[in-house]
């Protein structure tokens, strides 16, 4: 296949899966009450809630979530440990699924949290911290839109990567606006709106209960 036509198809597939991660957010409310939002300097203003928000933002009301003050949260209720803060919120940058695998690794290398078994999770593990009846503000553009999420983990993104793949290309996110997963190109632009938020399983020395 010729390089013209090689990034042709790179072209339309990064289209495809932007305009498919799109297709899933909420009906756009056009207008928007400048005055009343936040900005990023970084990215030209554009990106308006995912800022890095305050330690006082990330609390909860659900004993279900722990906050283990070392940038984790122990979810009781499935028994694992999850980032506090998704990878947007540490490095301002979307990553697509392959930058994932480099993420993960240098968390383990570093031993975030104290841990060294950390981890992309699978669709079930993402879509169990999905609940309608909480949400965090996520704007986009002029888009505005609620990622129902728990506050513990702050101004979150509305789109993670799971460990499952689709095919060799591809592999399934999850849209925390919508409550479901979707396939996407595992090399697609990085400006996809596509995240991570790492998990582990709980060590035997970290068994917690429900109160």
């Amino acid at each position: 296949m010729s390089e013209w036509r090689v990034r042709t198809v790179a072209v339309v597939a990064n289209w495809v899966v932007t305009t498919t991660i799109l297709f899933l957010l909420p009906a756009i409310a056009w207008a928007v009450d400048e005055k009343t939002q936040t900005s990023d300097p970084e990215f030209g203003g554009q990106i308006l809630t995912l800022t890095e928000p305050s330690k006082a933002e990330f609390k909860t009301d659900d004993p279900r979530f722990r906050d283990n003050e070392n940038g984790t949260v122990t979810d009781i209720q499935e028994k694992l440990v999850w980032e506090q803060m998704d990878s947007y919120q540490s490095l301002k940058q979307w990553l697509n699924w392959n930058d994932a695998q480099h993420y993960i690794r240098k968390m383990n290398e570093s031993e975030f949290g104290g841990a060294s078994n950390w981890r992309l999770p699978t669709r079930e593990e993402l879509k169990s911290l999905y609940d309608e009846s909480k949400s965090v503000p996520w704007n986009y553009y002029w888009t505005k839109n609620e990622v129902h999420i728990d506050p513990i983990f702050g101004n979150s993104n509305c789109c993670y990567w799971s460990v499952e793949e689709v095919s060799e290309e591809m592999a399934w996110g999850f849209n925390f606006i919508r409550g479901k997963a979707y396939p996407s190109m595992k090399g697609g632009i990085q400006k996809s709106l596509t995240v991570i938020r790492a998990v582990r399983d709980l060590k035997g020395s970290e068994k917690v209960s429900l109160k």
